[in-house]
C-alpha cells in the first residue's frame, strides 16, 4: 500500500508541476500582477471587487489560476496530496502569488462568502510558516551539499 501512496504521490506532483507551468497559469501569474497593481494603484477599482457582478478583463486570466490553487490546497490540507512535495517545490510561489492576491481577494470575500480563497491562504501560510522554519533552506543547502560524484 505504501508503494502504491508513494506512486500518487509522484503523479500528482508531476501533474501539479505540468499545470503550474503551463501557459494558461503564467498568463494567470500575469493577470495577478495585474490585479494587484490595479489594487494598489486605484482604490475605486480595489472597492468595486466587492460587487460580485463586477468581473475585470484580467480575472479572465487569473481566475483560473486562483481556482486552480485552491483545489490544490484542499488536497494539500486534506492530506490526498503530499504537502513537503508540494511545499519544497512551490512554497515561495505560494507566498508571493497570496502576498499578490490578498487585497482583492479580501474584496471578494465581501462578495461572496467568507470562504473564498481561505483553502490557497491556508496553503500560503502553511507554505510561509515551511520558509521561516528554514525547512526550504536545510532542504535546499542539503541538495549543494550532495556527496555523490557528478562524473559517475
Amino acid at each position: 500500500m505504501r508503494h502504491y501512496r508513494n506512486a500518487n504521490d509522484i503523479v500528482v506532483y508531476l501533474r501539479l508541476i505540468e499545470q503550474m507551468d503551463s501557459p494558461e497559469m503564467q498568463a494567470g501569474r500575469n493577470a495577478l500582477s495585474v490585479v494587484s497593481g490595479m489594487a494598489a494603484a486605484d482604490p475605486e477599482y480595489l472597492k468595486r471587487l466587492s460587487d460580485p457582478a463586477y468581473v475585470p478583463e484580467e480575472f479572465k486570466s487569473a481566475g483560473p489560476l486562483l481556482r486552480f490553487l485552491e483545489h490544490i490546497s484542499v488536497l494539500v490540507t486534506k492530506g490526498g496530496v503530499a504537502e513537503q512535495l508540494v511545499l519544497a517545490e512551490y512554497a515561495d510561489n505560494f507566498v508571493s502569488m497570496w502576498d499578490l492576491a490578498r487585497p482583492a481577494i479580501l474584496q471578494r470575500r465581501i462578495a461572496f462568502g467568507p470562504h473564498t480563497g481561505r483553502a490557497f491562504e491556508h496553503l500560503a501560510m502553511r507554505a510561509r510558516r515551511y520558509i521561516d522554519g528554514g525547512a526550504m533552506a536545510r532542504e535546499y543547502d542539503a541538495l549543494e551539499r550532495d556527496p555523490r560524484d557528478l562524473a559517475s
